[in-house]
């Protein structure tokens, strides 16, 4: 896992005990991670909202910063008090979990690096403790708001990763387009054909999405899809004669790039 250590962010050593160290804590006792945010919309960012933690910290009289791990709105990770050491952050919890705090403000939206970070942090501590670890919220563990709605109901849902938006595979869509393309070439969509099936339904979706009303989009070439049929092949003269068969002319003009634009 890379972070920015104590070090590389200028943390100040424990000033209440001579070895400026933190009271350790054994991962034997460790039974699960509390997420936490800042609690202050619109706050300062990255190094800066780390340090400015560790100051408000010291000034109540605390060890030094009461978390274990930071993550900011990149996505970075900070030490805090690291793995060794119990944290701060969470009254009657710190001796068997690791406090982890999202530096930015919880209610809005948290930035997908910054959740990918936070689900490392715990994927490492399980490492670190060798055993699986609950994941839990400070308002879940005492009386607060933190982390906020927003990141509080994604870490509480099961911290699922945000997936990335799949590509179609235009290769196959194309292909698929082209089969049903040789279907109509031997036997048109029509009406008076009863006509069903995949090609019908394409067919309904395409137009409907030209402002064409086909009625439902269920695959059945009813009276509806007849209808809008017949006024799009009105208003394009490369669809064909305005007779509501969709043949390869109609199919044609139908299926353009222009239609999936």
């Amino acid at each position: 896992m890379k972070y920015i250590s104590r070090a590389e962010w200028g943390a100040s050593p424990n000033p209440n005990r001579a070895d400026g160290d933190f009271v350790k804590v054994k991962s034997a006792q460790i039974e699960g991670i509390v997420v936490h945010h800042s609690g202050v919309q619109n706050g300062p960012k990255g190094i800066k909202a780390v340090q400015a933690f560790e100051r408000y910290h010291l000034s109540k009289g605390w060890d030094g910063i009461a978390y274990n791990w930071l993550v900011d709105e990149e996505g970075v990770i900070y030490e805090g008090r690291g793995w060794e050491n119990r944290g701060a952050g969470t009254k009657g919890w710190n001796t068997k979990s690791f406090s982890v705090c999202y530096t930015g403000w919880g209610f809005s939206e948290v930035p997908k690096a910054s959740l990918d970070s936070l689900i490392e942090i715990a994927e490492e501590a399980e490492g670190v403790c060798n055993k699986d670890l609950w994941v839990s919220t400070h308002r879940l563990k005492g009386t607060s708001t933190c982390p906020g709605d927003w990141l509080g109901d994604w870490v509480e849902a099961g911290m699922d990763k945000l997936k990335e938006p799949e590509v179609p595979n235009w290769s196959e869509i194309f292909q698929y387009l082209i089969d049903l393309r040789e279907q109509i070439k031997l036997s048109v969509l029509s009406l008076s054909k009863k006509s069903r099936g995949d090609a019908v339904e394409i067919v309904q979706t395409l137009l409907r999405d030209r402002g064409y009303d086909p009625g439902p989009v269920d695959g059945i070439f009813g009276r509806g899809t007849d209808g809008a049929v017949k006024e799009f092949q009105m208003s394009n003269s490369a669809a064909g004669s305005s007779d509501g068969v969709v043949g390869v002319k109609t199919w044609d003009a139908l299926t353009t790039v222009q239609a999936f634009m």
